[in-house]
Formats: structure tokens, sequence, C-alpha cells
């Protein structure tokens, strides 16, 4: 007879044959895990990251859970999918995650009840109604009844106060495996840790149907007490994977004060925005062990800002770079092109502006319009033929202005100019975009 559980949690990532990629485990699946035990739940955690879907199943076969819950974000919704396929029927089916939360509709006829938003009490509740499976009574919850009747309970509040949560059990997760994966690609051995929850900013592309608006912080031992947990596993490095972690400046400031007097053995990253910061606080993180700061700068024309709903300025995406860098912080910074609102200019305004600041790295996207964000919404009647799930190859989702091919052009040459610019080949650089802004002009 198999170790039988109550509860298995699949997180349906997994590990690309090609090249290096930045796979983590799922702190969601690891925080409702702990959820689960502190309820009194025997709970399994299947990471399918460096599994075959045969071992998978199979050890659903031995664990005979009497729910599974499956994770899912946009860029796993294929693997979602496929193994709700192969698991129907072998227990209550739950799916939870960013995509869900999202847009409830895709998920309803392949899974018995879809979690939207925060999942930590609405797991628990939902095992408590297993035996009635009176599941209108279970907030946060969408389901489709017999009779094909769709059927959403009201949302479940979040909570203001993080400190309730258990930390995320990390002890079933293939540590070992990151590590080495982690090592052989990159060096260091990196793992997300969560030390705030939300983001009150409301930009037009963004997708948080999880943590949502109201932002909550942990305490710093809390925190430290989780640092610590990582660096006896054995990793070397963390991904901060808050919406906003410098939210607070008081807050970022005390924490990172008390991570530097902790002398914890590891080095940090985390997502800022260009607000809100300045050069003091960038050398307190930096004292604490921060190594690079992501900025989400998008673009480089305030018309465009503005169609996003950003809330900055191009001047003020220069000023904190620039301070960052002085901090001795490596800066990275997200663009977007192809937004509404995007003009020739504009674009070229971005290429130009991303390709001067002092960044150590830059990452451009096609704009993609996420299920559940204002930007999916205003351009819903003029998507394209195909499924979202393009997004993962950075496609041209809807009819716009700009052709795929323009805005590839743009990505290809603002990657060029960046990179011949941190080699310090400025003449070079101001050559080659001589060259080629006519080029992405003559474009259509």
């Amino acid at each position: 007879m198999g170790e039988e559980v109550d509860v298995v949690l699949i997180y349906p990532q997994r590990a690309p044959t090609r090249g290096r990629h930045w796979i983590m485990p799922s702190l969601g699946l690891s925080y409702l895990s702990s959820a689960l035990q502190a309820a009194g739940y025997r709970v399994r955690q299947l990471d399918h990251t460096f599994l075959e879907r045969s071992e998978v199943l199979a050890e659903v076969e031995r664990l005979r859970p009497a729910v599974i819950g499956i994770y899912c974000m946009i860029t796993m919704q294929d693997e979602a999918f496929s193994l709700a396929h192969d698991l129907r029927g072998k227990a209550l089916l739950v799916v939870g995650g960013p995509y869900p939360s999202g847009e409830v509709e895709p998920f309803l006829d392949d899974f018995d009840l879809v979690a939207v938003g925060e999942g930590e009490e609405t797991i628990v509740e939902v095992m408590r109604h297993l035996g009635d499976r009176r599941w209108e009574e279970v907030k946060g919850i969408a389901f489709k009844r017999p009779d094909g009747e769709v059927v959403r309970t009201d949302a479940r509040p979040r909570s203001k106060d993080m400190s309730v949560l258990k930390p995320p059990y990390r002890d079933d997760l293939p540590n070992r495996q990151y590590i080495e994966y982690w090592r052989r690609h990159w060096g260091e051995a990196t793992t997300p840790l969560m030390a705030s929850r939300g983001c009150p900013f409301r930009c037009e592309f963004c997708h948080k149907p999880v943590f949502g608006d109201l932002f909550r912080a942990r305490s710093s031992e809390s925190v430290l007490e989780e640092m610590r947990e990582i660096a006896a596993l054995g990793y070397d490095h963390i991904w901060m994977s808050d919406d906003l972690f410098t939210l607070n400046y008081h807050r970022t400031m005390e924490l990172c004060r008390d991570i530097e007097a902790a002398q914890i053995p590891l080095t940090w990253e985390c997502l800022s925005r260009v607000t809100h910061v300045d050069y003091e606080l960038f050398a307190q993180m930096k004292r604490a062990g921060c190594k690079r700061i992501f900025f989400g700068i998008e673009s480089g024309d305030e018309g465009v800002l503005k169609q996003m709903s950003k809330g900055i300025t191009p001047e003020q995406s220069r000023t904190a770079v620039e301070a960052c860098v002085k901090a001795g912080i490596k800066a990275a910074g997200f663009f977007m092109v192809g937004y509404l609102g995007e003009t020739p200019e504009s674009l070229l305004k971005t290429i130009r502006f991303s390709s001067r600041l002092p960044l150590d790295y830059v990452s451009y996207t096609i704009a993609y319009p996420l299920p559940g964000t204002k930007f999916y919404s205003k351009v819903k009647e003029r998507r394209q033929d195909g499924e979202w799930h393009y997004i993962r190859h950075n496609r041209l989702l809807f009819n716009s202005d700009f052709s795929e091919r323009k805005l590839r052009f743009a990505i290809l040459k603002g990657a060029v100019q960046h990179k011949l610019r941190k080699l310090r080949l400025r003449p070079v650089a101001a050559a080659f975009e001589l060259a080629t802004d006519p080029v992405l002009k003559a474009l259509r």
C-alpha cells in the first residue's frame, strides 16, 4: 500500500532541455503546503520541473490524494490542462495561480474548482467541505454545476497581516536539483523569497490578480528566519519575488539594516519602481547583499507612459538607475515596445533612451495583453488569430499600428546598441544607431 496523503500540489513547470533559464520552485504552493499542514492535513508537493510526466502520475497513484491542486500561470497553461486531462477522476481537481485568478472561464470544464486570489485559507476551507461538497460556502472559488450553471462565490478578503501566514514549506522541493541546475548554468544557486505582497499602483498592462493592490509586508524577523533556512538548504542567492520590494522607503531601509546586521551568507536581487528610492536606500541595500535591481522603465516616451498609467517619467528612471549604479548595485531595465499610443518617434525614443542608460541588463518585450488586465480589455476586439500562449514566444497578439517585424527589429536594434555601449564601444554604437534609425523608420 502506498503512503497516502490528503492533498497533492503539482507545479507544472518543466526544465527546458536547451539554453539556461530562470526556473525556480513555486512559493505559492509552498505557502499552501504550510497552511494545510497547520490545519492538520497530510500534503505533498510534486514539482514537475525535473520529473517526467510518467513519474508525476505514478507518484499521484502512490499517494492516493483526495484533492489535487495544480498551479497555473499563462506560460504553464499547456502543461496544466494536460495534467488535468491525465488526472481527471482520480481526485477533486483544483486549479489556482495567476492565470485562473485573472480569468476563470477557460478552466471551468477541466477542473472541479477554480481558486481565485490568495489560496492559503481557500484550500483549507475546500478540505473542510470535502465531505458535504457545499462549495458555494467557500469564498474565493468558481465552479460549474452538473447542469452547466457557473457559480462564483464571494471574493476572499485579502489578509492585511502577513504574520498570520506560516513560512513556505520547502522540505519536499527538489532543492538539490535546483541548486545543481543554477550552479551549472548561472554560477550561483537562486531561490525565491517573498518579503511583501501586493502593489498599489495600477499600470494597465500589469497582471496581479492573486495579491492585488493591498500592500502588506512581513516582519524583519520572519524574513531573516527564512533567509537562514534558505542558506542552510545550500542556496547562494535569493530572488525577492515581491511585486514591489522598495514600496515603503522606511520599511525597506529598516529591513536592509537588519539583513546587514544578521550577516547571512546570501546575496539577493529585487524589483523596484524608479520612484520612492534614492542613493542612501540603494547604498543600504548594497550593504545588505543586494547585487541587482530590476526597474520597470517600460518606455522612454512620456505619452506612452501615460497610456500605460505608469505614473513615472523618463527623467525619474534616469535618476534612479544612476543612483543605483553609483551605490554599486547592477541595474536592469524592463522595456515594452508597441504599446497603445506608440508612434515611430516614441519607439525610436525608447530604443535610444534604453541603450544609453547605464544598465547591466535590458529586457525588451512586445507589449502583451494578459487576460484580466485593462490593456487586454482595450485590445480584445483586435486580437490576432491564435491563442494567448504565444506570449511565451514574444509575439504580437493584437492588430497594431506596427508590424511584428518592425517591433522585432526595434528590439534587436536596442539590444545591439546596449551591448556596444556596455562594451564601451561608443563610437561603434553611435555609428550603428545612425545607420539603423532610418531602417527602423522605413519598416512598416
